[in-house]
């Protein structure tokens, strides 16, 4: 799910860099405290992405222990609580990101709608297997961008118009293809070809994860720039019990 976290973080680094310039004094800190809630739990969805990266090298080498094995279950377990979780904060946040670009919940719907949108279909791909490819590394970025440009006819006020089968059928075929190359599971003994297979996936959602954390940082940097370090502080105190 890496390409999506990058795709999440570069809408919220555009709204980071328009609170900066916006400066609309009252109305900043409140705004400033909704993305820095999403960015910060885009934060933690990227730390325990990078550490299922490391533990699926592991378990695609064949020296992943019965502790790493556990462990890359049970932190799947949490990205699936954590995704409910970020959902519904972007979903509460929008109408006040609104008041910087009227147009983000267009951009959000292919996310965020509960019925079938991506973070709902990643968290039913993950339910059915934790230690699949394909819930490992769902979608890839060249599908994902597919997927979205024919979600975005159907985006309206209120998510995905009833008729999206457009957007259903794009989905459908995506997912299938990556199905038809994936290893349904790290655990088992993997051929020399899938141990290859998979470490090139790996590579690329590293390098997914990588600008993800860039587009964090920058809208991190921005909250602080807009409200001040001062400000920051607080802020990012008030959100550690709800983001952990």
């Amino acid at each position: 799910m890496f390409a999506m976290l990058t795709q999440l973080v570069e809408i919220l680094d555009r709204f980071g860099s328009r609170l900066l310039a916006a400066r609309r004094a009252g109305k900043d800190a409140e705004v400033a405290a909704a993305v820095l809630g999403c960015a910060t739990r885009l934060q933690d969805l990227c730390v325990r992405g990078g550490r299922l990266l490391v533990l699926a090298r592991e378990l695609t080498d064949g020296a992943a222990e019965a502790g790493a094995v556990r462990e890359f279950g049970e932190l799947v377990e949490q990205q699936t609580a954590a995704v409910a979780d970020l959902r519904a904060t972007l979903d509460a946040c929008q109408p006040l990101l609104a008041t910087l670009d009227a147009t983000v919940h267009l951009e959000l719907v292919p996310f965020l709608d509960q019925k079938s949108g991506l973070l709902t279909r990643w968290s039913q791909q993950a339910a059915l297997s934790r230690y699949s490819t394909t819930t490992l590394f769902f979608l890839p970025a060249p599908a994902l961008d597919g997927v979205i440009a024919a979600a975005r006819p159907h985006a309206t006020g209120q998510g995905l118009a009833v008729d999206r089968s457009e957007y259903l059928l794009a989905v459908t075929d995506a997912v299938r293809a990556v199905r038809s190359r994936e290893v349904r599971d790290l655990r088992a003994g993997l051929t020399a070809a899938d141990r290859a297979a998979v470490r090139a996936e790996i590579a690329a959602a590293r390098a997914e994860l990588t600008r993800a954390e860039g587009h964090c940082e920058r809208v991190l940097t921005a909250v602080r720039d807009t409200v001040g370090p001062e400000a920051m502080a607080r802020l990012r105190r008030s959100l550690v019990p709800r983001s952990r």
